[in-house]
């Protein structure tokens, strides 16, 4: 092995539930070659079901291989890829869709941010899960596609739309399966630096990338647990575990023939082999049975076993029976199981087949004597593993600190912020803000819009420098993430609009006042600090005449009587610096004159008719006139006004008007003036 000094070697570990599987490879012109390999078996069951129950006993078992390893290869090792085992793993199959601004071109942005959208409905799902109690962590993803109004898409980038979405397959392990195993390889001096699960380790080299267009079962079966994953339409669409495996058929062994587990194990091994096994049984009596025996009487157990696989399976793939099945890992090589299987399924024998290192697409194996140890379907996961850290060296256990809190993390070497702040159930809405909510209402009869502010978005600092959700993590890195900060809402109020203008000097009820500019909102006189609310309908009126100073000091115009300098005047009195305005209420038997205009005044106070109510421009007035027409109005308008100036523009209940038109009571009346010549 002289090239092996020179090579970078890839050390990945299989720590099963009955041995441990240590295997070197390198990659050589895009080829993963596996150069050596040990196997070790525990010394008694210091594992089940996948699960690391003792971790001195199997962190023993990791040093010797690893040992014997380097003394193989001549080189130190001291990092690994391992894989954790299906029976911890939690998926979860997400679909999310967001709203976005139709105008704007689809970046990676708005892509990162509905996939994490989608990572955190995941959690969110997991976390209320009440079967869930220990503390789960997102180990990686696989989006399945994306949608685009409905539509389902490949690839966002570049699109534009109003509704995007994507569907993701999750996946989770517990805190306790991460720590156990990092338990392990700490005591022996190893640093991990890729983690990845059984089922994804196995498919990538049983069910390569260009298989997965055909619906295909993998069923990697070990001791203690079986991984399940199924293959469609170009991706893996689902993972699965069963909790039985090889230990059911040794336990079935144990019970039969009265034998130690050890014994057991022996003896199933040996069923492959033929011809005749002995053994002695816990209370030493010899035995010697031949393999047809043997299988017979396990037969039950082997039914059961293909049954539960079988039926989940097809739970897995939609009720259907996939086209084909591969089986790796050692619990499949016992004799019949293969076509029990297909009998289960309902499919040929000849289309479940048990999946070795001899025809494994772009897997080379060392022309070195004695350099692997293992040649069947046991060997498949080590090698998944090795091909898995060969592609990705990815899910490193990275140290970072994120706003001062330390996170422990697994993932790519191309891990960037976006992925970081996803793994750790960072709200995805903290990172780009609202802008503020647009203020709109009419004021004088036309619609006002205040927009809102716009929104601070997320400022993110690696170790003092700024960077963005693209930005690469790595190991120490310190992170600083400011939260975006949603915009003000529009604020208005109804001093903001009072013209700046000289108000009218009167003396009202003896006592000196200026009539400013004031508003009504929604018909009711309010003061220049009240708030303005969506829709609101304002009016700014200057009080120039004898209704305005009745409407906005919100007195009921019909109820009392006004004296200007002394004379009684009606509602159209235009007012001037200096007068002295006063009213009253009138007593009893004290004639209450018609405030409705102001031809009483003006023709000596002679009786006048009830007359009509009309709205001119959104004041009500009384016309006393008899049948008037619409240019009697103009005696209630006060042509002083600068925005009266210009070409008249007349409307009677919102249709053109002429000046003869007959006016009724209930007319809505507008009166508005263009700029330009008479």
């Amino acid at each position: 092995m002289e090239l092996i000094e020179k090579q970078e070697l890839i050390f990945a570990l299989d720590i099963g539930t009955r041995t441990v599987i240590g295997l070197v490879a390198a990659v050589e012109d895009n080829d993963l070659t596996l150069l050596c390999e040990e196997v070790r078996e525990h010394p008694g069951r210091a594992m089940f079901d996948g699960q690391i129950h003792d971790i001195p006993q199997v962190a023993a078992v990791v040093a010797e291989v690893k040992k014997a390893l380097e003394n193989k290869v001549g080189r130190t090792l001291d990092k690994v890829a391992v894989a954790a085992a299906g029976r911890s793993l939690h998926t979860d199959r997400v679909s999310v869709v967001q709203e976005i601004d139709q105008n704007s071109e689809i970046d990676k942005t708005f892509v990162r941010g509905v996939e994490m959208e989608a990572l955190r409905e995941a959690h969110r799902r997991l976390d209320e899960s009440p079967e869930m109690k220990d503390r789960y962590y997102c180990v990686g993803h696989t989006v399945l596609g994306y949608s685009l109004d409905g539509y389902w898409l490949a690839n966002l980038l570049g699109h534009r739309g109003s509704v995007i979405g994507c569907e993701v397959i999750a996946t989770f392990l517990p805190g306790s399966v991460v720590n156990g195993l990092y338990a392990v390889l700490e005591r022996c001096g190893l640093e991990p630096v890729n983690l990845t699960l059984e089922p994804i380790a196995a498919i990538d080299v049983a069910i390569p990338d260009n298989f997965r267009l055909l619906n295909l079962a993998l069923v990697d079966m070990g001791a203690g647990t079986s991984d399940l994953a199924i293959s469609r339409d170009g991706n893996i669409m689902a993972y699965g575990m069963v909790p039985v495996a090889g230990d059911e058929i040794t336990e079935a062994v144990v019970d039969i023939y009265l034998v130690d587990f050890n014994t057991a194990e022996g003896i199933k091994r040996k069923i492959s082999e033929g011809g005749d096994i002995q053994f002695i049984d816990i209370v030493g009596v010899e035995h010697s049975i031949n393999c047809e025996e043997l299988l017979e009487k396990i037969e039950p157990a082997l039914d059961k076993l293909a049954g539960e696989l079988a039926g989940n399976i097809l739970e897995l793939n939609d009720g259907e029976p996939p086209r084909s099945v591969f089986c790796v890992g050692g619990g499949t090589r016992i004799p019949t199981f293969t076509d029990r299987l297909a009998r289960c399924l309902g499919i040929s024998p000849q289309r479940v087949v048990l999946r070795d290192r001899s025809n494994l697409p772009n897997v080379k194996l060392s022309d070195e004597e004695n350099g692997l140890a293992v040649t069947g379907p046991e060997g498949i996961t080590v090698a998944g593993i090795a091909s898995v850290a060969a592609k990705r060296m990815g899910f490193d256990f990275m140290s970072v600190l994120i706003n001062g809190r330390e996170y422990r993390l697994f993932n790519t070497r191309t891990l960037s912020v976006s992925d970081v702040l996803g793994l750790i159930q960072f709200n995805p809405r903290d990172l780009i803000g609202r802008n503020g909510k647009d203020l709109s209402f009419i004021l004088n009869g036309e619609r006002k819009v205040v927009f809102g502010e716009f929104a601070r978005h997320a400022e993110i600092e690696i170790n003092g420098k700024p960077a963005n959700l693209q930005s690469i993590v790595k190991d120490a890195d310190e992170i600083y993430v400011v939260k975006a900060q949603d915009g003000w809402d529009a604020r208005g109020t109804v001093g903001d609009y009072l013209p700046q203008e000289q108000g009218v000097m009167v003396f009202l009820h003896g006592s000196k006042e200026t009539l400013e500019p004031a508003g009504l909102v929604n018909g009711e006189p309010v003061s220049p600090g009240h708030e303005i609310s969506p829709g609101d309908n304002v009016v700014i009126k200057l009080p120039r005449t004898v209704a305005h100073l009745l409407e906005i000091r919100g007195v009921e115009r019909r109820t009392v009587i006004v004296n200007v300098n002394g004379e009684q005047v009606g509602l159209s009195h235009v007012l001037k610096d200096g007068d002295r305005v006063s009213w009253h209420i009138p007593e009893a038997g004290e004639e209450k004159p018609d405030l409705s205009h102001d031809c009483a005044t003006e023709t000596g106070g002679n009786p006048v008719d009830q007359g009509i109510n009309v709205r001119v421009n959104g004041d009500e007035i009384i016309l006393t006139k008899p049948n008037p027409i619409f240019i009697d109005i103009f005696r209630h308008i006060d042509f002083n006004d600068s925005h009266t100036q210009g070409v008249p523009v007349l409307k009677l209940n919102g249709e053109k008007a002429k000046y003869t038109d007959p006016l009724s009571s209930g007319d809505e009346v507008e009166v508005s003036f263009q700029k330009g010549s008479r």
